[in-house]
């Protein structure tokens, strides 16, 4: 059965689609993307379809082969930490400008998101949890009021989570440290946003680092 996609900014819906097919583990790290699979999938012609993995492909989600079409992007240990170090130094950023915000709205869409995940981890469901942990930290980003900030990190976040095949530290360990950069969003209190946040994904980086990862395979969760 097909997706049928409106024709209407047809090439950007698509784009849209993929991205989140990738996100959500439809297409996981390493797949290749098979461009009359897709078309019929989304029930569409093979342009938009070229058009979407191009732009893709600049964003780093997927690798363009050369002779053998496309896949989504498969980071080895190495590029994983970069990204990481590239979060570690720009969503602690992030979290300071949201708490200085007045964005009553995003602190909403905040604690939906930490529902979410709560949910996920009661369920079992590996993929929901991936997910609300997405929403949230990007959530986080959008209360900051930096788009470029936004849109740099949502694209960083999307490719990890396609090489992870859960979350880098304990569900628990996670919901809390999510709960209490919430508490100091809720307060107005910028250094503590930051330090919380440098110190939640440093813990999920160092366990990366200990992590059994051979070259070019996902992570996995203890």
């Amino acid at each position: 059965m097909s997706e049928t996609i409106e024709y209407e900014d047809l090439s950007g819906k698509v784009y849209q689609r993929l991205r989140s097919m990738i996100l959500d583990g439809e297409l996981p790290a390493g797949e290749k993307l098979r461009q009359e699979e897709l078309s019929a999938r989304l029930g569409v012609s093979r342009t938009p379809i070229v058009t979407a993995i191009t732009r893709l492909s600049k964003e780093v989600l997927v690798e363009l082969l050369p002779r053998r079409g496309a896949r989504v992007r498969l980071l080895g240990k190495k590029e994983m930490l970069d990204l990481y170090d590239i979060r570690i130094g720009l969503e602690p950023l992030g979290a300071r400008e949201a708490a200085a915000s007045e964005d009553q709205e995003g602190i909403e869409d905040l604690a939906r998101s930490l529902e979410d995940f709560r949910t996920a981890v009661e369920a079992g469901d590996l993929r929901a949890r991936k997910k609300a942990d997405f929403d949230f930290h990007m959530a986080l980003m959008r209360c900051s009021g930096n788009r470029f900030l936004f849109d740099m990190l949502a694209t960083y976040n999307i490719i990890i989570i396609a090489n992870t095949t859960g979350l880098l530290k304990p569900a628990e360990q996670s919901d809390r440290e999510h709960h209490e950069l919430m508490d100091a969003l809720e307060a107005r209190d910028p250094d503590r946003a930051d330090r919380i946040m440098f110190v939640h994904l440093s813990g999920a980086r160092a366990n990366l680092v200990q992590r059994a990862m051979p070259a070019g395979r996902p992570a996995t969760e203890d």
